[in-house]
């Protein structure tokens, strides 16, 4: 690898607790609101002072012997309010950024992926979390 590049792995740990098997995380986005403001002959688009948290997607993979689905089945039914930390690591796992996403709650689980039987797949599911603020902070 280049001495200048960098590969990205991400971590989650879920109210302290690593959870295994993450293989996506989604785009985290902040977005600020705006208004159109009708002009004669125009519309000009403004900010309305307002940030939208969006709600953040997860997949992991299913291994036997872990307790992932279960962790997240039990969060979902259990309207659960957890703290997320995503982990931004290189290729070797050195960490360069973290962000938490507090107060959490479970929106969404997968409870079957849709599958192809002509070309199977590895065991996943993916779950929507709706942060209720999202705090950038510096790696360890």
């Amino acid at each position: 690898m280049q001495a200048n590049e960098m590969v990205e792995k991400k971590r989650s740990i879920i109210d302290g607790e690593e959870i295994a098997g993450l293989v996506y995380a989604g785009e985290l986005v902040l977005e600020k609101g705006s208004v159109e403001i009708p002009e004669f002959r125009k519309i000009r688009t403004v900010q309305n002072g307002i940030t939208k948290y969006p709600p953040y997607e997860l997949k992991y993979k299913l291994n036997r012997g872990t307790n992932t689905k279960n962790f997240f089945q039990d969060w979902y039914s259990g309207d659960e309010i957890k703290d997320v930390t995503i982990i931004r690591t290189d290729a070797h796992g050195v960490e360069f950024e973290r962000v938490l996403l507090s107060q959490c709650e479970c929106l969404k689980i997968q409870l079957m992926p849709e599958s192809d039987l002509a070309s199977p797949a590895y065991a996943q599911m993916s779950v929507t979390i709706l942060p209720w603020e999202i705090t950038p902070i510096d790696a360890v």
